[in-house]
């Protein structure tokens, strides 16, 4: 059963900020980003605690979560079990892949570790935090999660999208299409990445719509090698839609892309994600209607590292239909349950999507997807992993599937190929110009 932070929520947009007082939640029954500290009924889901946080513990703990053995595996005939903490997703995937697809389910971690200063500033952010009427830009907020104890769905889904990924990192992606026949081409990307919105010496005030710089480009295979997509995410997107660029290597130069967004597909998916679907969601939210539908407990992936060292062997990974169960973990943990159906004049073509965002990160790590018809249709999973170098709970794999299609999407991220730097870019690094001329050497 779904259930609210009772005192705290009012799903509507006219609600008041939130109050001094209750922002002093933060400090002793939620956590400092906003999650029950407290433990479950039965215990299965842990109290929060800062016990195992500092570096050396945390990272032994890591090491020892990795060594558990599942609690159960859920499969098709147990499935009833486990029924009321299993998304519409995962069930269709059980059913679907009767003989293939299953659930390890393991102990409970609450693993995600956080900088003080992100703390800090999500309290400053619950009292002080900004949003336009319309919830579309976020205006007003330090650095970190602007909206702690949030009133409406679209201050959660902000949450998620500006959530703390790291300050200015550079990683190493695999991307694949995996046919029904279990046939996959990988493609490998590198991944720069600058969160201006995350660097401690950003006005409170934001002037600048931007929050996040992207850019992409493609190592392998070589027919497609050295092209390049560039973008500048917006705290606005619907006033200020984000501005992209391509790159195209075989002209050296770099070419300004027309706005992409909503129901686009991403260039490299065969149509199997669509340009919101980056990061699991991404960008405006003005094509649906939003509802907070309150917290739940559920199975979700987590604390995936077994996984991220196997896609060292992709070929272990990449079965047929789905990513080999046997490499995955998951564990019971409370979620936000946000609701999106698309509006009557609006097009997409998701007709509803439902989200499922982990209290502990506010990172959304599983979703249900609906056709025009409200026919289930695609089910995407974070499979989530701690990164000690950052520190952040991020992902080892996002997984796309394809119930009518029978194949799925993947983007993976192997252990060891992500660096992080504490400190940001030089000025224009980022810029199209900067970029082109990085690329062309």
């Amino acid at each position: 059963m779904l259930t609210l932070l009772a005192g705290f929520i009012l799903l509507t947009d006219l609600q008041a900020a939130v109050t001094p007082e209750q922002a002093k939640q933060l400090k002793s029954e939620l956590t400092p980003l906003g999650a029950t500290r407290k433990a479950n009924i039965d215990g299965s889901i842990p109290a929060w605690s800062e016990e195992n946080y500092d570096q050396i513990n945390h990272s032994k703990w890591l090491r020892k979560i990795e060594k558990e053995q599942p609690l159960v595996v859920i499969n098709h005939e147990n499935m009833e079990d486990h029924k009321a903490h299993l998304s519409a997703g995962l069930q269709k995937l059980l059913t679907s892949y009767p003989d293939t697809f299953k659930i390890p389910l393991y102990p409970t971690h609450r693993t995600a570790k956080y900088p003080q200063w992100l703390y800090d500033n999500a309290y400053k952010n619950a009292t002080g935090a900004k949003i336009s009427p319309s919830g579309e830009e976020v205006t007003f907020a330090w650095p970190g999660i602007p909206f702690p104890i949030p009133r409406n769905a679209k201050e959660a889904i902000w949450n998620h999208q500006l959530r703390w990924k790291g300050l200015f990192f550079k990683l190493h992606t695999i991307e694949s299409i995996i046919n029904r026949n279990g046939s996959f081409n990988l493609i490998k990307n590198t991944l720069e990445v600058y969160s201006v919105y995350h660097n401690i010496n950003r006005p409170r005030k934001i002037d600048d719509w931007r929050y996040t710089y992207y850019l992409s480009y493609i190592k392998a295979p070589s027919r497609i090698a050295g092209g390049a997509y560039l973008s500048h995410e917006t705290m606005k997107p619907v006033t200020n839609p984000r501005q992209s660029w391509i790159y195209l290597a075989g002209q050296h130069r770099m070419r300004r892309s027309p706005v992409v967004g909503y129901d686009a597909p991403t260039f490299t998916s065969d149509g199997l994600r669509m340009m919101d679907e980056i990061d699991i969601f991404n960008g405006a939210m003005d094509r649906y209607d939003w509802e907070l539908k309150g917290i739940k407990e559920m199975y979700i992936p987590y604390n995936n590292g077994i996984l991220q060292q196997a896609l060292l062997n992709e070929e272990n990974v990449l079965t047929p239909h789905h990513i080999n169960p046997e490499f995955t973990r998951y564990e019971k943990h409370r979620v936000w349950v946000v609701d999106a159906v698309l509006k009557p004049e609006k097009e997409h073509i998701y007709k509803r999507r439902t989200f499922y965002l982990d209290e502990d990160t506010w990172c959304i790590m599983l979703a249900d997807i609906y056709d025009e018809s409200g026919t289930l249709w695609r089910v995407p999973q974070r499979y989530a992993v701690y990164y000690e170098n950052v520190p952040v709970m991020f992902t080892a794999l996002d997984s796309f599937s394809d119930l009518k299609k029978q194949n799925y999407y993947i983007q993976g991220i192997k252990k060891g190929s992500v660096t992080h730097y504490n400190i940001p870019p030089k000025k224009g690094y980022f810029s199209p110009t900067m970029v082109r001329q990085r690329l062309h050497r």
